[in-house]
């Protein structure tokens, strides 16, 4: 996928996680919904590395990111914030992704 900042949509994804408020208290539904997609997440910048962002890596990644911010009860106005951070920041289009329907 060319164009795309492979370290900084990693980055802003995982930034994304960590700063958003968690809305629920449930801690079972947090473990995995957003403890174990953020793990994933991680592991799959380990294996991209440093090579080009495939599309299918991309909407695999913000499948995973959309996952945490429902589990967390991300309010829709902030969850759309956090997502045109990461475009601008990564320099991703969701128009060119499957995701657009968020």
């Amino acid at each position: 996928m060319t164009g795309i900042d492979t370290a900084a949509f990693f980055g802003a994804v995982l930034k994304t996680i960590a700063s958003t408020r968690n809305h629920s208290t449930d801690q079972g539904e947090y473990d995995s919904g957003v403890l174990e997609p953020a793990r994933r997440i991680r592991e799959s910048e380990k294996e991209v590395g440093d090579r080009p962002l495939s599309s299918a890596e991309a909407e695999q990644v913000l499948g995973l990111l959309e996952t945490t911010l429902r589990t967390k009860r991300t309010p829709d106005e902030e969850r759309e914030y956090y997502l045109q951070y990461i475009e601008k920041v990564a320099g991703i289009s969701r128009a060119s992704l499957s995701v657009s329907g968020w």
